[in-house]
C-alpha cells in the first residue's frame, strides 16, 4: 500500500472532510481525492461514504483506520522524538475535556509554556467519545472508567454546588433543605431517558424531578445564568458563574459528594512522544499538589 495514501486516509478519517484535511496539510483536494481513490482501488474496497457535509469511514474503512492509525502516528512521531532529544518536542496534541474544566486548561497552558512547539486542539464536551474515531489522544472524564483498550488515571476530585439566579430565588424563595429544593425548577446532568436527577448526600441517594437535564455542562450553566432553574454544577463552573454573573450558591452547608476525574489515553505499548510527555507532565503536577 502507498504510505502517503495511508497517511492521507488517516487524516481524512480524523478530520471527517477532504477540505479540512486539505486546509490543514496544504495538499490540494484533488490530490487527496485521487490518493484515496487509488487506495480504494488497490484494496478493492470502499473506504468512505461520501456526503455533502463530508465523509465517514465505511465499516471496512473503520477497520483499516483502527489497524493503521497508530502506526502512522508513530511514523509521524519519528521527527518529534528527534526534536524531543533536543528539548524541542513538536507536533499536535488532541485533548478532550469537560466544558469549562479550568484545572485541565491550566495544565494545557503550563504544558505549552514548557513545550512551545506543540499545538493543542481541545474538544470541550461531556459526551463520551470514541477516541479512535474522534481522533483524541488524551481525554478527561468524570466517573469510574474501565476498559482494555485504554488507560485511565485519576487526576482530580471535583465537588459540586447548586447555584441560582437571585431573581429566581426572589420568586421561589431560597431552599434550606432538599425537600424545599425539589419544589423549585431544577436543572442537572442526566442521561437520555432518565426523568429524575440523582442527588447524593453522604451515602444516601435522592431522586429529584427536573425541568431541564443535559449531558453538557455548558447548557446547564446557561439555564442557571438565564434564571431558568437552580442548577447543579461542578465546583469550578459554579465558582465562575457566581463570580462573573452574580449567581448565589444554595444549600452550601450540605455535604454533596466529590467526583473523580480520570485522564484517559490509549493503552499502546509505545505511546507517542507527545502523549507520553503530556501524561508525565500531568502526573508531575498531581504529585506536586
Amino acid at each position: 500500500m502507498n504510505l502517503n495514501a495511508l497517511r492521507l486516509f488517516v487524516a481524512v478519517a480524523q478530520d471527517g472532510s477532504l477540505s479540512k484535511t486539505s486546509e490543514k496539510s496544504g495538499i490540494p483536494i484533488a490530490t487527496i481525492s485521487r490518493q484515496i481513490s487509488e487506495l480504494e482501488k488497490s484494496l478493492n474496497i470502499q473506504l468512505f461514504d461520501r456526503f455533502k457535509s463530508g465523509v465517514k469511514p465505511t465499516a471496512a474503512g473503520q477497520r483499516l483506520y483502527e489497524q493503521v492509525y497508530v502506526s502512522i502516528d508513530n511514523l509521524a512521531n519519528a521527527e518529534q522524538v528527534l526534536f524531543a532529544e533536543q528539548g524541542r518536542l513538536k507536533g499536535l496534541l488532541r485533548i478532550s475535556a469537560p466544558p469549562g474544566c479550568t484545572p485541565v486548561l491550566d495544565w494545557i497552558a503550563e504544558f505549552q509554556t514548557q513545550f512551545p512547539f506543540i499545538q493543542v486542539h481541545c474538544t470541550m464536551t461531556d459526551r463520551l467519545l470514541d477516541m479512535t474515531a474522534d481522533g483524541i489522544d488524551v481525554a478527561f472524564r468524570m466517573g469510574e472508567l474501565h476498559g482494555d483498550s485504554f488507560i485511565a488515571k485519576k487526576v482530580l476530585s471535583v465537588g459540586s454546588k447548586w447555584v441560582a439566579h437571585p431573581d429566581l430565588l426572589a420568586q421561589y424563595g431560597t431552599p434550606q433543605t432538599l425537600d424545599e429544593l425539589a419544589a423549585l425548577p431544577l436543572a442537572g446532568w442526566a442521561r437520555n431517558g432518565e426523568n429524575l436527577l440523582k442527588v447524593t448526600v453522604g451515602k444516601q441517594a435522592h431522586f429529584l424531578p427536573y425541568v431541564f437535564a443535559c449531558n453538557e455542562s455548558s447548557a446547564l450553566e446557561y439555564m442557571a445564568v438565564a434564571g431558568k432553574a437552580v442548577c447543579q454544577l461542578a465546583d469550578y463552573s459554579a465558582d465562575r458563574v457566581i463570580t462573573q454573573h452574580g449567581l448565589t450558591e444554595v444549600l452550601a452547608d450540605v455535604d454533596f459528594p466529590t467526583y473523580d476525574v480520570s485522564m484517559i489515553y490509549a493503552a499502546h505499548r509505545y505511546p507517542s512522544s507527545i502523549v507520553r510527555a503530556f501524561v508525565e507532565f500531568v502526573g508531575q503536577r498531581i504529585e506536586a499538589v
